[in-house]
């Protein structure tokens, strides 16, 4: 059966295709373009380079913004299509990716472009030129829809969302009862610096992060032991996130893995695997993200397992015989 336009395009834009030459040197093509745009970027703020070379600058730009405009309604159209998508409802399904993170990152990579274009000249203000240019810089996100790792942790940070939250919400109910404390404390003898408790805020943002900048100190005695005890509670709060993301990230992989044995188990059922297993195996592996090592590691266990269970314990002959 011919393969729609639609299909293919979808197919073609979907990252770590690599049994398909054509989709990996477009993979290949976006990852360098969205690199040379960061570079570029991030060198147009000297100036001496941008006197010099405004003009190349602002070609690329639009060269860039042309071709991420051409991706993201190849994307938007083609999102139909994809894995997650309900083909039943187009409209839901384009709908759906638009307001996907990757949607609206891909989004904002040509937004600020259009957006000083169409701009009143009155607001042409340095301030709002260089706010405009910095948020070109979030195109760098969208390599990670070209990153295993970052599309893990993606999916990490999705799902341990709500315990960062609860985490978050520790850490601002700590911040606040620091600022208190600190202020009642160090007021009366630096009323320059501990004013107020909003003013007390920045002591303790710093305090509970270990930074110390020591550009405002207790100095009395109890508030120098408060302000140990608030930076001990600040290295274990600050340990939380880590260990939380890391645990996460365990719990994936683990999660990733075991559905790729499940399927290993499955189609090695009968001791054999045909090529359109393979195939099956093949493109799970890909929505999985595991490496191919991680894959012929599991298949190898996998396989040693079934040899094992196919013999008889007796006799020591294979079952299938």
């Amino acid at each position: 059966m011919k393969m729609s336009a639609r299909r293919r395009t979808a197919e073609l834009l979907e990252a770590h295709r690599r049994n398909d030459p054509l989709g990996r040197t477009i993979d290949i093509f976006l990852i360098v373009l969205i690199l040379a745009n960061v570079i570029a970027i991030i060198l147009e703020t000297v100036p001496a380079l941008e006197a010099e070379y405004h003009v190349f600058f602002w070609r690329f730009e639009v060269f860039s913004v042309a071709i991420f405009t051409v991706e993201y309604f190849l994307r938007l159209w083609s999102s139909v299509d994809n894995k997650q998508a309900d083909h039943a409802h187009p409209l839901k399904a384009r709908l759906k990716w638009a307001i996907s993170p990757m949607g609206l990152i891909d989004l904002v990579a040509i937004l600020p472009f259009y957006a000083l274009l169409f701009m009143p000249m009155h607001l042409d203000t340095l301030l709002i030129l260089r706010a405009f240019r910095g948020i070109r810089l979030l195109r760098i996100f969208k390599l990670t829809r070209y990153s295993p790792a970052m599309q893990v942790l993606r999916t990490v940070l999705r799902e341990e969302a709500p315990t960062l939250i609860v985490v978050a919400l520790i850490l601002v109910f700590i911040m606040v009862i620091a600022s208190w404390g600190i202020y009642i404390l160090e007021s009366a003898v630096q009323p320059d610096k501990f004013a107020s408790i909003p003013q007390a805020m920045w002591w303790a943002v710093v305090s509970l992060t270990t930074v110390g900048y020591g550009d405002v100190v207790p100095i009395t005695p109890m508030g120098k032991v408060f302000t140990g005890i608030i930076a001990l509670v600040g290295i274990g709060m600050a340990a939380l996130p880590a260990g939380i993301l890391a645990s996460g990230f365990s719990s994936e992989m683990r999660r990733r893995e075991n559905a790729y044995n499940r399927a290993l188990n499955r189609v090695m059922a009968d001791g054999v695997v045909t090529e359109h297993e393979h195939e099956e195996l093949e493109k799970l592996r890909e929505v999985l993200d595991l490496s191919e090592e991680e894959a012929q590691s599991l298949y190898l266990d996998a396989q040693r397992t079934w040899l094992r269970l196919a013999k008889c314990p007796h006799c020591g002959k294979s079952k299938f015989d």
